[in-house]
């Protein structure tokens, strides 16, 4: 695939249109409609994965925007010598993108019939899941077929499990999921047999309980064969500042196929030949829990790294290990949140209390509470001081590690009870207190390259949830206690002799101990 100003001709006229839109529009009006637009090397690439099409080819685009994904096919059809049909049947209901829309396909029309092929449109000006969804096989209870492809930048945000979409996909849907997950099934469910989906979309579904579901039925009818992962979290829509993790999938109709391909690059300037490996499906798509997860390692080395960690025969529970989320919501706590300590008074910790391997309270936030007033209303929102690890919940995007943790332990309190927000997990032991050495040691393995590289293919979610953390594989707790052990023989370590100490506990070989190395800051 290149990128040149010839092949790109038909996107370039999309992108124009789509920054005359964008000129007009706010990012608070496309934040509220989950638009965010396709930059034109992904578009082209994304139409590449289709391969070459058949002599008569039905496409769907739903969520069309200014046209670029179906300006990126009739690109890629352009430069074919043998005559194809082309429909493309698109889905726009936003009014001040319709003209520009039709813009783009008038344009398309003319350059599709000068090289020798037909090119024919159906435009729906109407929501594409509350219409669609009743001619699907999911409802209908009978085969559609309607599509030999699906092209997609569905839009996302949340819905609520009333909302007439979550209703309209009940049977692929569970909680509050995303309206992209939505698209991605309807999608697929208007396929035929052997056609592809191609989508651009958060990396959010890979994992974690709101998308078990659609996981569940998505991959049990689409083989998963190409994935493209962008190294930069902001990059590919950073004139919208998305802070989700973006993720390119090819996926079929039909049985699983043996490997899947994946390819990266560092952010939206896609080169012309993308770094590329092969890994066998069952490294990618993990179901040996039912949760149908998808662990993408972005480095060939990262694999190992997914092997070793998943070689541990522990989870949290096995251990007697429990992780809950702060019970201080500060919008309902409003009151009992004070900027100072006094007699009636607990810390009151919250993420920016939390970097690596330690705990700083109180931490000048300006007007940001320190402090959390003690009453019998606020008493059940407090927990008794004891050894805990911290996590955030939250990284900024900014930071380059994913797992941020430190130890809270009872000789440092300062009151016998403390207040935790919800924007922080802890860790604790569900029969007794932890010790000092096994908060330690846990602290430094979340801490580690090791783990955090594991969780960045599992994850590619901006949020540290409970229940991913309960799903990860630990090693022994003695184990863990030992490596605290040594942490307190050291003087004053620093990150590189913990993470050091870390990896020779675990007997990571010297090779993959090199590679995590660069990640140890």
């Amino acid at each position: 695939m290149t990128n040149s100003p010839e092949t790109l001709s038909l996107i370039s006229t999309a992108l124009e249109l789509q920054e005359q839109h964008q000129a007009g529009s706010t990012r608070s009006h496309s934040k509220a409609h989950g638009q965010f637009f396709t930059p034109p090397s992904v578009a082209a690439f994304m139409a590449s994965l289709l391969g070459v099409p058949p002599r008569n080819f039905r496409v769907l685009d739903p969520g069309t925007g200014s046209g670029i994904l179906s300006a990126a096919v009739c690109d890629y059809v352009v430069r074919l010598k043998s005559p194809r049909v082309v429909h493309l049947e698109l889905y726009e209901t936003e009014p001040s993108v319709l003209p520009l829309l039709v813009e783009c396909l008038e344009r398309c029309k003319r350059e599709m019939r000068r090289a020798g092929h037909t090119l024919t449109v159906e435009l729906h000006v109407e929501d594409f899941i509350l219409s669609a969804a009743p001619q699907a096989a999911l409802f209908s209870g009978r085969p559609t077929g309607l599509f030999d492809a699906v092209i997609m930048n569905p839009p996302y945000f949340k819905i609520g499990k009333d909302s007439p979409y979550a209703k309209a996909l009940a049977g692929v849907v569970h909680g509050q999921p995303n309206i992209y997950a939505l698209f991605m099934a309807l999608g697929a469910d208007l396929l035929k047999p052997g056609g592809k989906l191609v989508a651009i979309t958060p990396r959010s579904y890979c994992n974690g309980p709101y998308f078990r579901e659609f996981r569940r039925w998505f991959f049990g009818c689409m083989s998963l064969e190409h994935v493209h992962l962008f190294g930069s979290r902001t990059d590919t829509f950073r004139h919208a500042k998305v802070l989700q993790e973006s993720v390119v999938t090819l996926t079929r109709k039909g049985s699983q196929t043996k490997e899947i391909s994946i390819t990266t690059s560092a952010g939206q300037q896609l080169p012309a030949r993308p770094q590329h490996r092969t890994l066998p499906a069952d490294h990618v798509l993990d179901d040996r829990a039912g949760d149908m997860v998808l662990r993408i390692p972005e480095d060939p080395r990262d694999s190992d790294v997914i092997t070793l960690v998943e070689s541990w025969p522990f989870r949290f529970r096995d251990i007697g290990l429990r992780v809950s989320t702060g019970p201080v919501v500060a919008f309902r706590a409003r009151p009992f949140l004070l900027s100072k300590m006094n007699g009636s008074t607990v810390p009151l910790l919250s993420v920016h209390n939390v970097r690596a391997f330690e705990t700083r309270w109180p931490v000048d936030k300006g007007t940001k509470p320190t402090a959390f007033l003690v009453d019998p209303e606020s008493e059940p929102l407090l927990l008794s001081s004891k050894n805990y690890v911290l996590l955030r919940r939250f990284t900024a995007k900014e930071e380059h590690r994913r797992l941020v943790a430190s130890s809270l332990l009872r000789r440092d309190a300062v009151k016998p009870m403390v207040a935790l927000e919800n924007h922080l997990n802890y860790v604790y032991h569900a029969e007794r207190e932890l010790t000092e050495d096994e908060c330690l040691g846990l602290t430094a393995l979340f801490n580690s390259a090791l783990l955090d590289r594991y969780f960045r293919a599992i994850s590619g979610n901006t949020q540290v949830n409970a229940t991913e953390l309960r799903t990860m594989p630990l090693p022994a707790l003695d184990k863990i206690a030992r490596i605290g052990k040594k942490i307190q023989k050291l003087s004053a370590p620093s990150p590189r002799e913990v993470g050091d100490l870390v990896l020779a506990e675990l007997h990571v070989v010297p090779e993959l101990a090199k590679y995590l190395e660069e990640y140890v800051r």
